[in-house]
């Protein structure tokens, strides 16, 4: 997916990390890059 997303599944907990040093920040890619994780975890 992408390098600044780290994704762990279990059962049904989904828990994303953010890996975007220096500050975390979540730009439009992220962004939409978040979006298509939410809407695939059904």
């Amino acid at each position: 997916m992408s390098e600044s997303l780290h994704l762990t599944r279990n059962g049904s907990i989904l828990e994303i990390t953010l890996d975007r040093p220096k500050a975390n920040a979540i730009d439009a890619k992220t962004s939409f890059e978040m979006g298509e994780v939410f809407l695939n975890f059904r």
